[in-house]
């Protein structure tokens, strides 16, 4: 089911000031973003680099509009707390190719 188009350009606008979220809540480190719809039309995705992994960018897939209003706030709760160093920690990424 697609979602409507309002609340999916909503949600993009939040993800669009994610830095600064990220930021306020101590994840300095998160340094470009970049928000968009994503190719299925229905889903945003946010993109972003960060300061201690120079050579990668990372992606994150935003739930379906509306089932979480506080998303952007947690994904920089998490951020700042150190959860992309624990995933990074034990994982040896994968480049994609686009």
């Amino acid at each position: 089911m697609k979602p409507n188009e309002r609340a999916l350009n909503n949600q993009l606008r939040s993800f669009e000031n994610f830095a600064d979220l990220a930021h306020q809540l101590g994840a300095l480190r998160v340094l470009t973003t970049d928000a968009r719809i994503g190719d299925d039309g229905s889903s945003v995705e946010l993109f972003f680099s960060y300061g201690e992994f120079p050579d990668a960018r990372f992606a994150y897939r935003a739930k379906a509009p509306g089932e979480d209003v506080h998303e952007t706030l947690w994904l920089a709760e998490e951020l700042a707390t150190g959860a992309l160093h624990r995933i990074m920690r034990d994982v040896d990424p994968k480049g994609d190719v686009a």
